[in-house]
């Protein structure tokens, strides 16, 4: 999971038409989809979610994200669990191993982060951090109607 999180981040990178490198294969060496993915890395972000909200944060279909969720399990990335208040709902979660993969693969940005700072003094390091909180937020409101 940790170097198809990569392969998705580079290809990102270098402009794929879907922002997703193709799928090289999980750690059992089993293809595994752009949309697993991409679903991934949403539970990684937003946490335990029913296939529906899946589907409506991925902008897929409800039956799309059913087979998404469907090769996430298979794939021993996400566990099913039901709703202890509705037994209709069922959640989808990462698996502990899955998330300390996904973690793992995302803590290297920290590392060069800190270690392209410990070059700088506070003053510097103070005015480096005011302008990536500005272009994070910035970012964060790409998606944000226009006025």
């Amino acid at each position: 999971m940790v170097e198809l999180l990569h392969a998705a981040h580079a290809s990102r990178r270098t402009g794929d038409a879907h922002g997703v490198a193709p799928a090289e294969g999980d750690a059992s060496g089993a293809p595994v989809s752009e949309h697993a993915i991409r679903a991934a890395i949403y539970l990684y972000q937003h946490g335990e979610r029913t296939v529906g909200q899946l589907a409506s944060g991925l902008g897929i279909s409800r039956g799309w994200a059913s087979r998404v969720a469907e090769e996430l399990v298979e794939r021993g990335h996400a566990a099913r669990e039901g709703d202890p208040g509705d037994r209709r709902v069922v959640h989808l979660r990462l698996t502990d191993q899955s998330l300390a993969e996904i973690e793992r693969a995302y803590r290297w940005r920290g590392d060069v982060v800190t270690a392209a700072l410990a070059e700088h003094g506070p003053a510097e390091r103070a005015a480096i951090r005011r302008f990536l909180r500005q272009v994070t937020t910035g970012l964060a409101d790409e998606g944000a109607p226009r006025s």
